[in-house]
């Protein structure tokens, strides 16, 4: 879904010195504008992209380099689509979370490695209680360049702004996991969730 944008603008609204080159305008879009339909007019006339303007498509404040001189009294009027995807920043938290969570153990761990042996020390932190949603403990393997390799006992998916780190403790319905790689998932330039590979220790 996308929605089409006016914005109303004067030089003054651009970085730099009245009459400069290269100054920049920041828009106000919410959703990644496109090049399909980008029209912009200084003082009446239809802008040319690249000789003229340049346009770099964020997600969220889209920037126009004007090439030419800019006065700050010159309007500017630039038109857009911008996709709109409302509330997808909270559509893990709203979707699976909200129907699937379940709550777990988080211990936080603290490793440090001898200087001489290479031995690992293990330290756990104060637990505390997240939300996720787990996958039931379904061994997983692939095959290694040796043999038959196993890649995780189980997953968790979690808020982003859930603090989970490689080595953590998870204990949920009695077992206890040992977190192994994590990973934060991204769409459309919104961080959606994070999700970690466990491995059953207890």
């Amino acid at each position: 879904m996308v929605n089409i944008n006016t914005e109303n603008k004067t030089g003054a609204d651009c970085s730099g010195s009245s009459g400069g080159s290269n100054r920049v305008l920041t828009l106000s879009n919410t959703g990644t504008t496109t090049g399909n339909g980008f029209l912009v007019y200084v003082s009446g006339l239809a802008l040319a992209l690249t000789t003229e303007y340049t346009v770099v498509h964020n997600s969220t404040a889209s920037e126009i380099t004007f090439l030419n001189g800019m006065w700050d009294d010159m309007t500017i009027v630039v038109q857009y689509w911008q996709s709109a995807l409302p509330g997808l920043g909270t559509d893990f938290e709203n979707g699976p979370l909200n129907d699937f969570g379940v709550s777990v153990v988080r211990t936080p761990v603290t490793v440090a490695k001898d200087n001489v042996t290479g031995d690992k020390t293990y330290t756990d932190g104060t637990d505390a209680t997240i939300q996720v949603v787990f996958q039931n403990a379904d061994t997983k393997y692939n095959l290694a360049q040796s043999g038959i390799a196993e890649i995780f006992d189980a997953k968790i998916w979690l808020l982003p702004d859930e603090t989970i780190n490689k080595y953590d403790k998870i204990t949920y319905d009695g077992r206890v996991y040992r977190v192994d790689e994590v990973s934060t998932r991204h769409f459309n330039g919104t961080t959606m969730y994070k999700m970690a590979t466990l491995f059953f220790i207890d």
